[in-house]
């Protein structure tokens, strides 16, 4: 199973949580989740 990791993108005050997964046998990454930092508890 992949691991999964977490992105914290910063804009303003604030920012925003990326939960996500690398595939390097498929040379890709994909993007479970998408959250405000606030939303996401950080």
């Amino acid at each position: 199973m992949p691991e999964l990791r977490e992105l914290v993108i910063a804009f303003g005050d604030s920012g925003y949580v990326a939960l996500y997964r690398h595939e390097p046998a498929d040379d890709a990454v994909y993007v479970l989740a998408f959250r405000h930092q606030r939303e996401a508890g950080c």
